[in-house]
């Protein structure tokens, strides 16, 4: 095999390392998106809510989703910088 040939086999090989963590990226990026749209629908639901038991699973619910997307912040930065 020529030099040539042996570096873009390895190419090759580092590349896909590379886009496997951009799809990784940009798939929990998409996620993200996803826990934001329902903990902002949670939001509203909260604010109209007028029985206290179901204001409170709610609150609940909004607590889980925000610790859900404090984390995949975390992990969004990490995935970002090593790319």
């Amino acid at each position: 095999m020529k030099t040539n040939d042996l570096l873009k086999t390895i190419k090759n090989f580092i590349d896909t390392d590379r886009r496997e963590q951009v799809t990784k990226y940009e798939s929990l990026k998409r996620l993200m998106k996803k826990l934001k749209t329902k903990q902002n629908i949670l939001k509203e639901k909260v604010k109209s809510e007028t029985d206290l038991n179901a204001k409170k699973n709610l609150e609940e619910k909004m607590k889980v989703l925000k610790a859900q997307r404090k984390k995949g912040l975390k992990l969004l930065k990490e995935l970002k910088s090593e790319i």
